[in-house]
């Protein structure tokens, strides 16, 4: 993640995702039929005409062309981006496919949280069509620019009245669930998503290598993935990120993804395409499980040990944001020294008010020191079980490094300083 604003905001609106569940929604109106699957070479013209409406539009004499639909949801793109610059939620919901309800939650919520943030009315929206193509029950898939870093997404639409709306296949749409076995994963996914399912197996099998590689062992048994090619799929899921470690799914443990050709899935850079961002991902939610199953439970570990050994495996060091607070003396503390009952530090990560992407940085940064300065993984490790036992870092660091929390954080910070200076 970088510093400018606009990567910021994106990452913020994505976090802010979580809300969209509980979100406020319009009444809906009644579900479309589920259309006939489209045949993989029926032109977008076809496609288009035979997308249902949810009232009677009158009769063309000619289907649209490509460029026409091209028009349509640049149209659609125009208003989304005018909704969020001056802040209109009426015209946001014109935009949207009011009758997927869990898609629409997700959309307004979304608005909704950015509306309410410091970073309202900071940047300006504007997205470009770059390409179109069919999909199967009458959605096209359109390769969405943003106009302020250049930054890509694949969102779907579907036409209702004639206009092309925001959209996403129901659960009831996508069909039957697919169970594909491997080696040392068990895959649930759906066939809407065939054409991805073979690059994700690949990116899981690359993060156990990594994990494996680092961290010297992983589970023997299989890992359950599943791959959520929209959202609002089964019980309701955390839209924030781009997969994620669930250790409590009915008592088994799994890594949920969103497939990237869906509206839940970031941003990316089209030079390089979802493939790096994602891997890093994988690999930082299979350092997870890995540490819970193989080593010691993050239940029993601070945040900045869970999140900054995931962080370092994945090769994650969010080093400008890190080299920013360094130079400007905005170093998060190890421990909040306030008393406070909300901590602001590192070893309550995941409930900061602000700063959270320079904190996985920072945490990164105290894997990395105690890597380098008392043993390898080794220490770090020696260090995690001394915490377990004693849920008191200072006296966690006395017994596995014979030194104080005082010594260890001046320590740190004088490392910080010289690695980036």
């Amino acid at each position: 993640m970088h510093t400018s604003l606009p990567r910021i905001l994106a990452g913020f609106m994505i976090s802010c995702a979580l809300l969209a569940g509980c979100a406020s929604a319009p009444p809906g109106q009644s579900p479309t039929t589920p259309l006939a699957p489209a045949t993989a070479s029926a032109p977008l013209a076809t496609i288009a005409a035979s997308a249902p409406t949810q009232a009677a539009a009158p009769a063309t004499t000619s289907a649209p062309t490509d460029d026409d639909i091209k028009a349509g949801i640049q149209q659609t793109l125009d208003r989304y981006a005018q909704a969020y610059n001056d802040n209109q939620p009426d015209l946001l919901k014109q935009v949207v496919d009011q009758s997927n309800l869990p898609f629409r939650r997700l959309v307004q919520g979304r608005f909704d949280t950015y509306q309410k943030s410091i970073f309202a009315g900071q940047t300006t929206f504007d997205y470009k069509v770059n390409s179109i193509k069919a999909r199967d029950l009458g959605f096209v898939q359109a390769q969405v620019a943003r106009a302020s870093d250049g930054a890509v997404a694949d969102w779907l639409f579907r036409q209702v009245n004639g206009n092309w709306l925001l959209s996403e296949p129901t659960e009831d749409q996508l069909g039957k669930r697919l169970k594909i076995e491997t080696e040392h994963f068990v895959y649930y996914t759906y066939p809407w998503a065939d054409d991805i399912n073979p690059k994700l197996e690949q990116l899981m099998e690359s993060a156990r290598a990594k994990v494996l590689e680092r961290l010297g062992k992983v589970p023997d048994t299989q890992t359950n993935i599943y791959i959520l090619p929209a959202f609002g799929i089964g019980s309701p899921q955390n839209p924030g990120v781009l997969a994620y470690y669930d250790r409590a799914a009915r008592g088994v443990a799994r890594i949920v993804i969103f497939a990237p050709e869906s509206f839940s899935f970031s941003f990316y850079d089209p030079s390089q395409g979802w493939e790096p961002e994602l891997q890093g991902t994988l690999t930082h939610e299979y350092t997870h499980l890995v540490n819970n199953a193989s080593f010691t439970p993050i239940a029993r570990m601070t945040d900045w040990m869970v999140e900054g050994l995931a962080e370092y495996v994945s090769d994650n060091p969010r080093a400008d944001e890190v080299r920013d607070a360094v130079q400007s003396g905005n170093i998060i503390p190890i421990t909040d020294p306030t008393g406070q009952y909300n901590k602001q530090d590192l070893e309550h990560l995941t409930i900061l008010n602000q700063d959270v992407s320079l904190a996985y940085g920072l945490a990164y940064s105290l894997v990395e020191y105690v890597n380098e300065k008392y043993g390898g993984m080794d220490g770090y490790w020696k260090l995690v079980q001394a915490f377990d036992k004693r849920q008191n870092l200072d006296k966690a660091l006395q017994e596995a490094f014979s030194i104080s929390y005082d010594q260890f954080d001046k320590g740190w910070r004088d490392w910080l300083k010289q690695k980036y200076s």
